[in-house]
């Protein structure tokens, strides 16, 4: 039996292992047939999609924005060759020419080292 609680499911462990019922992982973007990463840690389990989709991607680079560079960002999102992960482009409001780039993992994390720093985007974005 399944007990939901706000954002906390409570799920018996049987002689299987645990079991998340199909219909409470759709929500989180993981189908029938799909990968799931699992990520062990001393905290506990997380559980996310193999392949990031680009609609994550999106709101993933937007949030970031936000809190990084401000309101005023809008962003195009495209996969890398060879599924290697995903580039997004950041524009401030009237640019045509990007303000910087961010660059997300196939499976959705940022990789702060190979995007441009917050503040780049920022100046960027104001000289134009």
């Amino acid at each position: 039996m399944v007990c939901v609680n706000m954002e906390t499911i409570y799920q018996p462990v049987n002689e299987k292992g645990l079991q998340i019922p199909l219909v409470l992982v759709q929500q989180y973007g993981l189908e029938k047939g799909s990968k799931a990463v699992l990520e062990l840690s001393p905290d506990g389990i997380r559980i996310r999609p193999a392949h990031a989709e680009q609609s994550l991607i999106e709101r993933r680079a937007l949030k970031y924005l936000l809190a990084n560079v401000g309101d005023g960002a809008r962003v195009k999102v495209r996969p890398l060759p060879a599924e290697m992960g995903w580039e997004v482009d950041v524009f401030g409001i009237g640019m045509e020419k990007p303000a910087g780039r961010l660059i997300y993992t196939e499976q959705g994390d940022l990789v702060s080292e190979q995007s441009t720093a917050p503040e780049d985007i920022r100046r960027t974005a104001i000289a134009q």
